[in-house]
Order: C-alpha cells, then structure tokens, then sequence
C-alpha cells in the first residue's frame, strides 16, 4: 500500500485516522464519515482526510504493561476478605 516516489520517501495511500489511537471515526449510513482528533484533551473535528502526523499512535500495537512499585499481577494476588465466624 505504499509508493515510492524519485527520491525515495514513502507516500501513504490511506489515511491515517482510522488506526489512531487519538482518533474518533463515526460513519453513517449514507456513506457520511466524520473524523475528530483527541490529542490534547479537546475534540477537533477534522475536514479531510491526514496522510501525515507527528502525534499519531497506532492503536493495534499492545503496549507492554507497567508495574509500579511492589504490586503484584492480580492473579497472584490473595483477595482482601476476611470471614469471622461468630459463634
């Protein structure tokens, strides 16, 4: 899906909202499609369709998961319920 061009850069076919993890794709049924970017906190609606973008993230890569401190995977963990019978 990608074309080379004389000096060697590459030129994207596809736009590059629909697997961005910034990014908010709505279609309708007759076709209609309304694109809005997130970046920032704010929702931007976007007139066209970006080909290039220096925020973009693909959301279909997994990010590693961070372990903070001493906190164990929750299978691992025991659950923090305590019976007492009363006789």
């Amino acid at each position: 899906m990608l074309t080379l061009n004389i000096l060697g850069t590459a030129k994207r076919r596809e736009a590059l909202c629909p697997t961005c993890a910034y990014a908010v794709v709505q279609k309708g049924f007759g076709g209609e499609k309304l694109t809005s970017c997130t970046l920032g906190g704010g929702l931007r609606e976007l007139g066209f369709e970006v080909c290039e973008c220096t925020a973009y993230t693909d959301r279909r890569i997994r990010k590693p998961a961070r372990v903070a401190g001493f906190l164990r995977p929750e299978s691992e963990a025991k659950p923090a319920v305590t019976v007492i019978k009363i006789a």
